[in-house]
């Protein structure tokens, strides 16, 4: 087995593992039909309907079973309560449904899928979207009698999906049917032909009846994360590895037409790492946002414009790990490259046209390093039981966990576990008493597209004719640059972010986007259930811009020669928006209102 195997095979049961089980984690429920009082909250109405034409920056989401008191606490923090739009649970089948008797909701609904409703609600209670991912199958489900990423005997992965979707309609707006099917070890004893009609097109038939029945609802449904791992062998059915077979996997999805008539978007895994910053081939893919444009002009070439390219899987390794790269040639594998990947990878793959994105922000939930937030004492029982695994946060909230571990047992009696493979420490942190990482605050920054429960959907695009983002000056310069924009149909204001890494902030540029809402090559086609085109500011109407320039610190985040500036009412001339940005910094945030 050779050393990405096995990383993946843990990551897999860590994942398993930390999201509660009932007969499995050290972390389940005693009793697993119990909802804490702390955790419920007030569902709110629907706002608005999830298109492919929307942007989205959230995070995934593992919540820990037995553990409601502090996924309750977890839920107020800032990366859930303010920072993101959306939230991605992975939803283990063979935790969801451990037993047969589990395949009742009503009466033996898993301890697992409570723990994943009181996070979903607490979601849907600060107005964000919510998307599932499936994976793993049941011993009683699978074919060969084993838990795990095994392939299910005929017809019941169908059936879980359609109870899943009846109990989650109204709080879950989007699902993909499976995760990196790409490989075979994520599907033992499975092949395309497999994945293809039992998953993908049954799969995505019966979430749909599901949404369709009265009172009917939209549902955004993709296939897969893809992942294009080269020492990873491909599932059966696939031509070569590595890249090819990932290529001959994007080919035989966009050559099933039943598939592509039932599924909105196809996915990617948006990752620093075999499709990142290396380890592949280079024949095919050479990056995460060349896997990117792989599949787009895919899709493009097969009269397919108007289906999009979602991500699944996102992650960014922090610390000094076997899977980690020293991207900046520091000698150092560390937060500074991790905020540097960040800023690569996000930005790369959201000016090219992905419209969601997403990172996990929890340490504890898998085998490698890649969350935004730290874990947080939230009861001050670490601390009690072993005081020096914590250390004071500098927000004057709950203590700082320093070290991976496994708290076994249920929240108010728990004991502590070393965890096991890449384990992190204190030593690993640029700034310890911080509760974030430091990749959260180039995550936050782009996460400034879509915030909180806003609708906000995709606007101009770097080169598209008609639909440009300009910029015209000295100051957008440097090696790296991005321009993505958006418009937020809620506050009827537009944004765009802009990146020039050679910026200094001593430097003007004039920037022109259009004032309405563009035909787009891949966006706002109006081929989607809703059409945005014609929406904003018309000819004569009176706009202010509000302009923020800065850098952000790589020892702790913090803002750097921030300056806020606010434009001269000015008028909406020949259908653009047009101002002068005086000094340019290497982040910059403009928006955009009427001026009344």
């Amino acid at each position: 087995m050779n050393k990405w195997f096995s990383s993946l095979t843990f990551l897999s049961t860590m994942i398993f593992l930390n999201t509660g089980c009932q007969s499995l984690s050290p972390e389940s429920s005693e009793n697993p039909t119990e909802k804490a009082s702390t955790y419920k909250e007030t569902k709110t109405q629907e706002n608005y309907t999830w298109t492919t034409d929307h942007i989205h920056v959230g995070v995934r989401w593992q919540p820990f079973g037995g553990f409601p008191k502090y996924n309750a606490a977890d839920s107020q923090r800032p990366v859930i309560a303010q920072n993101s739009s959306y939230a991605q649970f992975w939803i283990n089948w063979h935790a969801a449904e451990p037993d047969v008797k589990n395949t009742d909701y009503k009466n033996h609904l898993s301890s697992y899928l409570v723990t994943i409703e009181q996070a979903v609600d607490a979601c849907i209670a600060k107005g964000l979207k919510v998307e599932f991912v499936h994976w793993h199958t049941p011993a009683w489900a699978s074919v060969n009698g084993e838990a795990g990423s095994q392939r299910s005997k005929p017809g019941l992965y169908k059936e879980f999906v359609t109870r899943l979707a009846t109990h989650f309609k109204g709080r879950v707006h989007a699902y993909q049917l499976s995760h990196e099917a790409n490989l075979e070890h994520m599907i033992n004893e499975g092949d395309m032909d497999y994945l293809m009609n039992d998953i993908f097109i049954d799969g995505a038939k019966a979430i749909r009846a599901v949404y369709q029945a009265e009172p009917s609802e939209e549902v955004l449904i993709s296939t897969s994360g893809c992942s294009p791992c080269e020492p990873c062998p491909p599932l059966n059915g696939l031509k070569g590895k590595g890249g090819a077979a990932v290529n001959d996997y994007y080919d035989q999805l966009i050559a099933n037409e039943e598939l592509m008539s039932l599924v909105d978007a196809l996915n990617l895994n948006v990752t620093d790492h075999s499709d990142g910053y290396g380890k592949m081939d280079g024949k095919y893919l050479d990056s995460t946002w060349g896997n990117f444009d792989l599949v787009r002009h895919k899709l493009d070439a097969a009269g397919y414009k108007d289906k999009q390219v979602l991500s699944s899987e996102s992650w960014v390794v922090w610390d000094d790990g076997d899977n980690a790269f020293d991207v900046n040639g520091d000698g150092l594998k560390n937060e500074v490259d991790a905020y540097e990947k960040t800023l690569t990878i996000l930005g790369k793959c959201l000016e090219r046209g992905l419209n969601t994105v997403n990172l996990p922000w929890s340490d504890n939930s898998s085998g490698w390093s890649m969350g935004l937030t730290k874990r947080r004492d939230f009861s001050g029982r670490v601390k009690l039981l072993n005081p020096g695994l914590v250390v004071l946060a500098n927000d004057g909230g709950s203590d700082i966990i320093t070290k991976k571990v496994i708290l076994a047992g249920p929240e108010d009696k728990f004991k502590i576990i070393d965890a096991k493979n890449n384990i992190f420490t204190v030593d690993d942190y640029i700034n310890p008493s911080d509760p974030n990482h430091l990749h959260y605050y180039i995550w936050k920054w782009y996460s400034q597209l879509s915030s909180g429960k806003d609708e906000v959907i995709r606007h101009a695009m770097a080169h598209e004719h008609q639909n440009h983002i300009t910029l015209l000056g000295p100051a957008f310069t440097g090696n790296e640059r991005y321009r993505i924009s958006s418009y937020n149909r809620s506050k009827k204001s537009f944004s765009v972010l802009l990146y020039a890494s050679g910026a200094t902030g001593k430097l003007w540029n004039d920037l022109t986007i259009p004032a309405t809402i563009q035909t787009g090559i891949h966006s706002n086609t109006g081929s989607s259930n809703m059409d945005f085109r014609g929406e904003g500011f018309k000819d004569g109407e009176k706009f202010i811009a509000t302009i923020t320039t800065k850098d952000i610190s790589k020892k702790d985040g913090s803002d750097i020669d921030k300056r806020v500036i606010k434009t001269a009412v000015q008028e909406v001339k020949d259908g653009q928006l047009k101002i002068r940005i005086p000094v340019l910094n290497k982040f910059t945030h403009i928006e955009f209102n009427r001026s009344e």
